[in-house]
């Protein structure tokens, strides 16, 4: 049987990308889901996507994770479309805005905060209280590859996601005595609506070094969506959605230095070709 089979799961951020794929997957493994996003129409159509994927309850709420009263609000609707609270919370809310430090206005780096790290906090403690009376469960952060290691153009972004992981750190400890698992999947660049915004900021000399660096590969959202499924329900802690991402987490953990000399050469051969191209 499937560890989600009956599961009562509260996904945020699962309207698009990797969160709808992971929405889909859950019900295909025979849980129950609510998903949360901002815009009602893509809601709608995921819940009916759910509801041809699988036999559960599915529901949805139109929720704006930055609104901490909002989002301990919804508590009750939520538990009440899945009939209880969740045994699975899971946390996939996030934007990227690049841009070089001195081009960025303070709204962008108020907004990455906001949503990439506020996002996962407020959801959060708006839940574990009810996750904790339930006797345990899950709880699932979807952070980035930049939540370990970062580059340029990144500086706001970067910083948003490696907020997430000390605040996971901390709360894998806290929780773990409720019988609360918590896992923090870092995935790499994929194919989402999201990256195409993303893309269209994304400064000349960031392009080169992504498009000629060793260790970039654009990910599918399902192929995602089925590791952070692997990875909850493996229950360790840190996880990524394939053998590139790992690989460079390992480099960064075991080798900063040299990491980081790799990833100056980079930078320098790819403001060089721009350089050259104008």
């Amino acid at each position: 049987m499937s560890y989600f089979q009956n599961r009562r799961v509260f996904l945020a951020g699962g309207s698009e990308g990797i969160g709808r794929e992971t929405a889909l997957a859950l019900a295909r493994a025979g849980a129950h889901v609510v998903v949360a996003a901002r815009r009602q129409g893509p809601l709608d159509e995921t819940v009916a996507a759910l509801q041809a994927a699988g036999a559960g309850r599915f529901g949805a709420v139109a929720l704006d994770v930055t609104d901490r009263s909002a989002v301990r609000a919804a508590v009750a609707d939520v538990e009440t479309l899945l009939g209880g609270a969740p045994n699975v919370v899971l946390t996939n809310v996030g934007s990227a805005r690049p841009g070089y430090l001195q081009d960025l206005d303070d709204d962008a780096f108020d907004a990455m905060i906001g949503v990439n790290y506020h996002g996962h906090v407020n959801v959060i403690r708006a839940f574990l209280p009810g996750m904790i009376a339930a006797g345990g469960g899950d709880i699932s952060m979807v952070s980035s590859a930049l939540g370990f290691m970062s580059m340029p153009g990144y500086s706001a972004y970067s910083a948003s996601k490696f907020a997430v992981a000390g605040f996971a750190q901390s709360l894998r400890m806290e929780v773990a005595h409720h019988a609360i698992r918590v896992t923090l999947f870092y995935p790499g660049t994929t194919e989402t609506p999201g990256l195409a915004s993303e893309n269209a900021r994304k400064p000349a000399a960031v392009w080169a070094m992504e498009s000629d660096s060793a260790f970039s590969k654009t990910h599918q959202p399902a192929d995602v969506a089925a590791s952070v499924l692997k990875a909850i329900e493996r229950g360790r802690f840190e996880n990524f959605p394939g053998f590139d991402v790992w690989l460079v987490w390992w480099m960064y953990s075991r080798f900063p230095r040299v990491s980081r000399w790799l990833a100056d050469r980079e930078w320098a051969s790819a403001r060089a070709k721009v350089a050259a191209a104008e």
